[in-house]
């Protein structure tokens, strides 16, 4: 997971471009289900990669992984009901599901994003921040289109430094 902290961010920015490309091209055809998956797995695996690479504490990142399990677990509705909107299929999935996945995807996604703008920020400052200090980052990382032309500069430093 080391290279998205290594890429520059005009390098991300193209993969996930071509990412988006080739997903809807493929969306409707039988290799939707990977297709999709390289789409949400190049955004997931760059804020994967600062919680993971720049956290030292192996404890924390065991208890991350519970909420990573969860956020993909939550994907799985969204991805098989957007396939039933485009193709116009009637095999829609019942709404409360959708409701309770969007709301456990919601959580935790939002413990990951928090979880890596603590690592990013305590790596630069070497200190700890309370929740409303990381409200730049929490924004750049939840905005990823904006995010990764102003955060991988400053995670290119940070590697090069390692």
């Amino acid at each position: 997971m080391n290279i998205f902290l290594k890429l520059k961010h005009w390098q991300i920015f193209f993969i996930w471009i071509v990412g988006t490309i080739q997903m809807f091209i493929f969306i409707k055809s039988d290799f939707w289900f990977l297709s999709f998956g390289l789409y949400i797995g190049l955004f997931l695996g760059w804020i994967y990669s600062i919680g993971k690479v720049l956290n030292k504490s192996v404890e924390s990142n065991n208890g991350m992984k519970i909420w990573w399990i969860l956020y993909l677990i939550s994907l799985i509705p969204f991805g098989l009901n957007a396939r039933d909107m485009l193709t116009q299929s009637y095999d829609r999935i019942d709404s409360w599901i959708i409701a309770i996945a969007g709301i456990i995807g919601l959580v935790a996604i939002s413990k990951i994003v928090l979880f890596s703008a603590k690592t990013l920020k305590r790596a630069e400052s070497k200190t700890e921040h309370k929740t409303t200090d990381l409200i730049l980052e929490i924004f750049l990382i939840y905005f990823f289109t904006i995010g990764v032309w102003i955060l991988q500069p400053r995670l290119n430093k940070l590697i090069a430094k390692k």
